[in-house]
């Protein structure tokens, strides 16, 4: 009994993710992952604003346990166009574990870009982040979104959850690299409430060999 009630325990995604935040509180963003709720909320945000048949990449931000990744594909992203990326290793090999035909990328996504053409992934045209934009510093968030607004063609859609009433994205700089954003919705039913947020790329793409 002992030993099945340590399985269930090591198979607990929110105990799996609670023991890596305390092992690393700097580096996973969130004590807890995103609910099913809020999962299936981003995934129907991401397909609703994309051809799923047609070429291009789905870059998912932070996979986390992959709970995202999971209602990705339930939305209809097929496994061969998702690219997952997660900076922790641990969670990197779990991703490899749960979704064999998903490609798992370990790294940062401030080096979004060298990161995806290092997987040799081909164009991007949506991005699903659960990175928490709003508890970054202001410098490493700019990093982020430079590298997003970067790998997305124009046309191409960001989708990002966060909690509270604010913009994941502050205005200027959304301005600055041509993101024009919207809240699309509430889900309540996660703990705590978060918003879904829909950005999409227009303009030029910017320098990323001088991004700051």
């Amino acid at each position: 009994m002992i030993h099945q009630m340590s399985r269930r325990l090591r198979g607990n995604d929110e105990l799996r993710f609670f023991l890596q935040w305390l092992r690393q509180p700097a580096r996973v963003g969130a004590v807890v992952p995103s609910g099913p709720a809020l999962a299936a909320a981003l995934a129907a945000a991401l397909v609703a604003e994309i051809d799923t048949g047609a070429p291009g990449a789905v870059v998912e931000l932070g996979a986390g346990t992959g709970r995202v990744t999971g209602a990705l594909l339930d939305a209809g992203v097929a496994p061969g166009q998702l690219v997952a990326v997660e900076r922790d290793t641990t969670f990197c090999a779990l991703l490899r574990e749960r979704f064999p035909g998903v490609r798992v990328v370990s790294g940062d996504a401030t080096a979004l870009e060298q990161l995806v053409r290092q997987a040799g992934v081909g164009p991007v045209k949506a991005v699903a982040s659960s990175l928490p934009l709003l508890s970054m510093t202001g410098q490493e968030r700019r990093a982020v979104l430079t590298q997003i607004a970067g790998v997305l063609g124009t046309g191409g859609v960001l989708v990002q959850y966060t909690y509270g009433p604010a913009a994941p994205v502050p205005p200027e700089l959304g301005a600055e690299l041509g993101m024009i954003g919207v809240r699309i919705s509430w889900v309540f039913a996660n703990l705590p409430p978060a918003a879904v947020w829909r950005y999409r790329r227009s303009g030029p793409a910017p320098d990323l060999a001088h991004a700051t």
